[in-house]
């Protein structure tokens, strides 16, 4: 800061700088991230034509992990990635220490947000599974605790809060978070391994085919990523704040934290990419028709002279034994309404569907409680 004496560092002491690891690391997965989330909204909004609960909860994630970006960037700015001693003033310090604290607020909200998201689908894909959807809410509930109970205690960090940035946070005057860190993260991390625990025995037991089987497993198992980058962040935030807390007091904060923004980033953005991933299959399907097969098939043979289409529909809500008349190819007699297969719900694998909240609007004219139909018109010349 102002005022050091620069003869008393080993030469180019001051000029080290880990601040490029730091904007790769979280530039990466933040880029990764965003894409992925995009390609969601682009499947739910455009391709599908449908935004649920589950949707706004990710977009509200999205924001957080995005508001934790600028954060980081913020803290490279003002000294993050440099030496104590490297930092230009003590206003930058302070700076820092806000960007700090705001980082902070978006890790608490940030991480558990995706789950919440994930949750919400999943209480909707499996509508007919009562005990798994007791699961989730069991889940719901833990992840709604965990996010008021860890902010509740971010606002009484210092008293007054001020000191946490006006004093850079001193241990004698602040809480001590190594505790909360390990049992905020120890939650996190438990909630992670519960929904791939609850979500892997359904996937296998839906009536799919192995290709999309595998897809789904490979998916929700991506959770494991969140869980290996936890893992390794509560480490590293646990090592270098038991560092801070010693006697020695060898401690350089914005240099030897450098690897635990990456790490917290990386959490963040893999947690946000498997809330989302399951969501961007029709964009996947219309790029790559091939790479995940489809869950609706047709057929056609000929009988004398006409064309005889056999439509083969999935069951979409087997409660109230309800199919929709999805996809049909070639030339067939008109019909009064047509149900287009754009605003085909593709998460739904079992149980509620965007289709049956406007079934009764086409019960005169569409399908209702058939498996398949046969659709009958004459060759034209």
């Amino acid at each position: 800061m102002d005022g050091t004496n620069s003869c008393e560092f080993p030469p180019g002491f001051l000029e080290e700088s880990r601040v490029p690891q730091i904007v790769a690391g979280n530039a990466a997965v933040q880029t990764l991230g965003c894409l992925v989330f995009f390609a969601r909204v682009y499947s739910r909004a455009f391709l599908i034509g449908t935004w649920k609960s589950e949707d706004w909860a990710l977009s509200a994630a999205w924001l957080l992990a995005t508001g934790y970006s600028i954060c980081q960037y913020g803290q490279v700015s003002h000294g993050s990635g440099r030496h104590l001693a490297a930092t230009p003033s003590m206003k930058d310090a302070m700076t820092g220490q806000k960007y700090a604290y705001a980082a902070q607020i978006f890790l608490i909200l940030g991480i558990p947000m995706p789950k919440v998201s994930m949750c919400l689908s999943y209480l909707r894909i499996f509508y007919s599974d009562i005990v798994g959807r007791r699961l989730i809410y069991g889940l719901l509930v833990t992840l709604a605790l965990t996010m008021i109970s860890f902010l509740m205690e971010a606002f009484f960090t210092c008293s007054p809060l001020s000191l946490y940035w006006n004093e850079l946070r001193p241990t004698d005057k602040c809480l001590k978070d190594i505790s909360t860190l390990y049992i905020h993260g120890s939650l996190n991390l438990a909630i992670d391994v519960a929904l791939m625990g609850i979500l892997i025995p359904r996937i296998l037991n839906l009536k799919l085919n192995k290709r999309q089987k595998g897809v789904l497993i490979v998916i929700v198992l991506l959770g494991s990523l969140s869980v290996a980058a936890g893992i390794v962040r509560l480490v590293r935030v646990g090592t270098t704040l038991a560092k801070a807390n010693s006697a020695t007091k060898q401690f350089d904060p914005p240099w030897d934290m450098y690897d635990v923004s990456i790490w917290t980033s990386t959490e963040i953005y893999v947690a946000l990419i498997c809330a989302a991933a399951p969501g961007i299959k029709p964009l996947v399907s219309m790029l790559l028709p091939k790479l995940l097969g489809t869950s609706l098939r047709s057929r056609s043979k000929t009988t004398g002279g006409s064309h005889a289409y056999e439509l083969h529909c999935k069951m979409k809500r087997s409660t109230l034994g309800t199919t929709t008349l999805t996809s049909a190819h070639g030339p067939y007699s008109k019909m009064s309404k047509v149900y287009s297969a754009a605003k085909h719900d593709e998460e739904s694998l079992d149980g509620k569907s965007d289709v049956d909240e406007r079934c009764n609007r086409v019960r005169a004219d569409g399908i209702m409680r058939n498996t398949s139909v046969v659709i009958t018109s004459e060759q034209r010349a």
